[in-house]
C-alpha cells in the first residue's frame, strides 16, 4: 500500500529549548530515505516526531491525509513500526517473546495469536540471524545481539513504514551491511518505505535513495546522494575537510576525510 508520510512547520524540543524548527518534509513513499548529521542536530528528534512519539510545539506530522495525533496508538502502529535509539527490554523476557511483541498492533478482541503471528516471527528471527537465539534471555546477549533482536521485532510487526534510529549501533561492518542489504530487500521485494538515522555517511550514500542532510534542526540539503553529497555539503554539515569520490563498489559518493596530518602532508609536499 501507499501511504503519505509528511512534517509541515514543525517545531520540537525538549523541556524551553527547540530542537527541530519549521521544518517541511516529505518522505518518499516506496523508497529508502537516510537522514544523517551531526550528533544533536535533530535527527532522532525529527524521528520521533515522525512517529508520534514526541508532540509537536508547533505545524504537524500527517499521515495519510491526518495529524498522526488524531489518529489512535494501535491504527499508526498497524502501519508504522519505529526501532529507536535505545530501546529497553523488560527484565527476563526471552529473544522470541521480545520480537512476539512486535505483533501486538495486529491482536484485538476477535483476533488472538495465529499461525500468521508465528509465520512473522520465524521470519524476522530468521531475517535477522537471531533465530538460534530464540530461547535466550535477552540480557545474555551481547550489544551486537540485542541490537539485531530488536530490529526483528520492528520486522516482526509487518508495517508499510519502517523509521529506524541508528540501527547498525552495536554491529560489526559486516552485520552492519548485512542488516542494510536486508533492508534495501524488504524495500525492492515489498515496496515499504524505509527511513533510517545512520552515521556512517558512505553507507548511506550506498544503500539511500533519498537522502536528508540536516544542520542545527534544519534540513540543509536532501535529494538522491549523487545529487546532495559533495565536500561543501560535508564541510557544511560535519564540520569536516574531505574529498567527494565515487564509491569503486556502488558508484555513489564516498567521503575521504582529509584530517589535519595528511593536509600538513599535502602542504608539505607542494611546497617542496
Amino acid at each position: 500500500m501507499t501511504h503519505d508520510l509528511r512534517a509541515k512547520n514543525l517545531t520540537l524540543g525538549y523541556s524551553d529549548v527547540d530542537i527541530v524548527r519549521d521544518l517541511d518534509v516529505v518522505i518518499p513513499d516506496g523508497r529508502i530515505t537516510v537522514i544523517v548529521g551531526a550528533n544533536a542536530c535533530g535527527k532522532s528528534t525529527l524521528l520521533r516526531g515522525l512517529a508520534r512519539l514526541l508532540r509537536p510545539r508547533s505545524g504537524q506530522v500527517i499521515l495519510d491525509g491526518t495529524s498522526v495525533h488524531d489518529l489512535k496508538s494501535v491504527e499508526v502502529a498497524k502501519v508504522l513500526g519505529l526501532l529507536p535509539q535505545s530501546p529497553v527490554a523488560p527484565d527476563g523476557i526471552t529473544v522470541g517473546d521480545l520480537v512476539g511483541r512486535g505483533r501486538y498492533p495486529h491482536q484485538g478482541w476477535f483476533r488472538q495469536w495465529s499461525s500468521e503471528d508465528d509465520r512473522a516471527v520465524a521470519a524476522a528471527l530468521e531475517a535477522t540471524g537471531t533465530a538460534d537465539l530464540a530461547d535466550r534471555n535477552i540480557a545474555e546477549l551481547s550489544g551486537g545481539q540485542r541490537q539485531r533482536v530488536w530490529v526483528a521485532m520492528a520486522l516482526a510487526q509487518d508495517t508499510d513504514l519502517l523509521l529506524l534510529d541508528e540501527p547498525t549501533t552495536f554491529l560489526d561492518i559486516n552485520h552492519q551491511v548485512e542488516l542494510l542489504d536486508l533492508l534495501t530487500d524488504l524495500n525492492r521485494e515489498s515496496g515499504k518505505t524505509i527511513v533510517i538515522v545512520l552515521h556512517d555517511l558512505n553507507l548511506a550514500c550506498r544503500y539511500a535513495d533519498h537522502i536528508i542532510a540536516m544542520k542545527q534542526g534544519a534540513i540543509l540539503a536532501e535529494g538522491p546522494p549523487i545529487d546532495v553529497i559533495d565536500s561543501a555539503v560535508v564541510t557544511e554539515v560535519f564540520g569536516l575537510a574531505c574529498e567527494v569520490v565515487p564509491d569503486p563498489v556502488s558508484g555513489t559518493p564516498m567521503i575521504v576525510p582529509r584530517g589535519r596530518h595528511h593536509a600538513a602532508r599535502e602542504t608539505v609536499s607542494a611546497a617542496s
